[in-house]
């Protein structure tokens, strides 16, 4: 984990935050929520690893992830980047929804 400067000492208010949320939920791009982060003046680093790509390695099964699970691989990191905000940390992991399909 590392420590961010956060310029601007103001919290997400609640209700943008179940904003994202629902948007989430609605399996709504991630290149959006991600635009949407940095609107709200994210980290970068959070910004970056919502928009990133979901790792799927080749393999004989790789085709039949449900697209369901993908979506919530974002909603998961979603709550993480959330998590991570309020203790204004920058974490190195991943969550175990997207360890599941590699």
């Amino acid at each position: 984990m590392a420590k961010i400067s956060n310029a601007n000492s103001t919290k997400l208010p609640d209700n943008t935050r179940k904003i994202l949320q629902i948007l989430a939920s609605l399996n709504t791009p991630k290149e959006l929520l991600a635009s949407l982060l940095e609107i709200a003046e994210f980290s970068l680093h959070h910004v970056r690893y919502l928009a990133g790509p979901l790792v799927i390695h080749r393999s004989p099964w790789s085709d039949t992830i449900p697209q369901w699970l993908k979506f919530a691989c974002i909603q998961d990191r979603l709550e993480l980047i959330f998590t991570e905000y309020e203790q204004d940390q920058v974490g190195v992991s991943s969550t175990a929804t997207e360890v599941l399909p590699t």
